[in-house]
């Protein structure tokens, strides 16, 4: 099926549907990756998130759901390191093309071309031991997997996913307001992760009403790569501070992040502008909109 619940009846039986089959087109990738492996690498943390998102989603019925996140983050982290290097050139490829034709050509290019250097040497690096991360990925979803088939609830239609989309919804309005007020780069990024979630959450309630709903995924999108971009920048920049390389470009990047800062808070706030109460009621309402059984 896919990542998404297409009737109103058997929630649980749904839950346990959409984990399995993101767990096993997981396994599958991560024993066979391909030769493209930062696509790769990419795909299995997507999924991961996928799940720690369906878990948030029925967290508050779903029996060792901290486990579950848990065992999803674990399997994420496990190849991390292989996505951070990578993200890394990417990320001052695209801050040093801001930087020449938006940013007034803050980075001088002795210190690109060192830092460019630098990066795609970690990169490299990085490629030394994929086969056991892959490994280590592996045994974490085959264990995953072989639990999901007992997942137990204790609600039942749409309070099973209900509470949880209130619930997370909640936080990101709390989150939202402690990263405006702290501005710092942990504090964006808390909001991230509860607005990756939230989008997730959109996305396993589509069905219900695709055309009300689509805004608003486009909305939490652009949100999230904003957030995800600011906390790449943050990345970048304790690495190479860790490196010992860079002047000029720690001005360029706190440009840049204030400028993605100032652009999300504008959007986040569109997003936060209802109550959790009323969201959870206007979801219920388009939850009520699908077919009784699949």
């Amino acid at each position: 099926m896919s990542f998404g619940f297409t009737h109103r009846k058997n929630v649980q039986a749904q839950v346990r549907a959409i984990a399995g089959e993101q767990i096993q087109k997981a396994l599958e990738e991560a024993r066979q990756p391909s030769h493209e492996l930062g696509k790769t690498v990419h795909g299995l943390r997507r999924r991961c998130k996928k799940l720690r998102g369906l878990v948030r989603l029925v967290r508050p019925h779903l029996k060792h759901a901290d486990r579950e996140n848990a065992a999803f983050r674990d399997a994420a982290a496990s190849l991390s390191q292989a996505r951070d290097a990578a993200v890394m050139v990417e990320t001052f490829a695209t801050l040093l093309e801001f930087d020449r034709t938006e940013g007034g050509s803050v980075i001088a290019d002795p210190e690109a071309r060192r830092i460019t250097a630098a990066l795609g040497q970690a990169a490299q690096h990085s490629d030394a031991g994929r086969d056991e991360q892959f490994a280590q990925f592996s045994s974490l979803f085959e264990a995953a997997q072989r639990r999901v088939e007992r997942w137990s609830f204790n609600g039942r239609n749409f309070d099973v996913v209900g509470d949880g989309l209130a619930l997370n919804y909640k936080q990101f309005c709390k989150r939202l307001i402690a990263a405006e007020d702290g501005r710092s780069p942990e504090s964006l990024h808390d909001w991230r992760k509860v607005a990756k979630y939230h989008g997730h959450h959109l996305n396993l309630l589509r069905s219900a009403a695709p055309e009300m709903i689509k805004g608003r995924e486009e909305a939490v999108d652009a949100l999230g790569d904003l957030l995800g971009d600011h906390h790449n920048l943050a990345v970048l920049d304790e690495t190479l501070r860790k490196l010992g390389i860079g002047v000029s470009v720690f001005d360029a990047i706190e440009k840049q992040q204030r400028r993605m800062a100032d652009a999300a808070f504008v959007l986040g706030r569109q997003l936060a502008a209802e109550q959790p109460k009323a969201l959870h009621r206007r979801f219920e309402s388009y939850w009520a909109l699908l077919p009784e059984k699949g």
